[in-house]
């Protein structure tokens, strides 16, 4: 079994057939999947799709391109979903983006941190998102050490990959584009990371892997995703299915 550490079910694009997409899951062996939340309406609908669904989990952090409010404090905010009796899997997804002008880098950083510094003192997963801004994730990282977490729809970088595999709790996820026939630097990082740091995800509606191309991503399509790996790895799919299902347990702490 799989497990799709990373999708955004409350996307609209699955108004219509959100039951069945949410089924074929099964059809797939995918076990179970996590909805990030990024923002306080999709936590709200995150945490709903998980009481609605036991194969389904959630996460809440605030994205780095949704709105962010001055002074943001994730111990305020965050705290009573934590406390709560349904409380998220991890911190995230949160990070820096500098390709989108939404928010300036001098906005975005306290916001980041202050989700780094709520994870380490909760002991949570934190799962980073960045875009066109490695060195700045990584600085950000970097000043705020003994957390744990994921890389999620790992760009390629070297030197997020070396600064990830020197820490004890630190996975990286892969997406649909590294099954893409020209995404070389990603066939490189897939083969040079040691499989017990490896996750999967599909980052559902988003990057469809190569045998969907074209199509609206979904959780069940994270096989397509994983089957590319293993090929790219030349590892036995059995036995690389179970380490990523062990991968997936250990950093969310969960059974899944």
């Amino acid at each position: 079994m799989l497990i799709d550490t990373h999708c955004h079910l409350y996307f609209d694009s699955f108004d219509d057939d959100r039951e069945q997409v949410v089924a074929r899951m099964a059809e797939a062996r995918i076990s179970a999947a996590v909805v990030i939340g990024i923002d306080p309406q999709t936590w709200q609908q995150a945490r709903g799709l998980a009481e609605a669904h036991p194969n389904l989990y959630y996460s809440i952090g605030l994205h780095p391109t949704s709105e962010l409010p001055a002074g943001f404090s994730a111990h305020e905010v965050f705290g009573p979903w934590f406390d709560s009796g349904n409380p998220p899997i991890a911190v995230g997804e949160c990070g820096i983006d500098l390709h989108w002008d939404t928010n300036t880098l001098e906005a975005q950083q306290p916001v980041f941190r202050t989700q780094l510094e709520f994870a380490r003192e909760r002991d949570l997963p934190v799962i980073i998102h960045t875009r066109d801004a490695n060195a700045e994730t990584l600085e950000l990282l970097q000043a705020v050490p003994g957390t744990r977490g994921i890389l999620h729809c790992f760009n390629g970088s070297p030197e997020l990959m070396a600064w990830a595999l020197a820490q004890p709790q630190w996975y990286i996820s892969f997406a649909g584009n590294v099954s893409f026939k020209k995404a070389t630097e990603l066939h490189e990082a897939a083969r040079l990371i040691p499989a017990g740091r490896l996750l999967v995800e599909t980052d559902a509606p988003f990057i469809a892997p190569q045998a969907m191309r074209g199509k609206r991503n979904e959780p069940a399509y994270v096989r397509h995703t994983f089957e590319a790996l293993a090929a790219l790895r030349n590892e036995p799919i059995d036995e690389l299915e179970q380490i990523l299902l062990e991968n997936s347990q250990r950093i969310f702490g969960v059974d899944f």
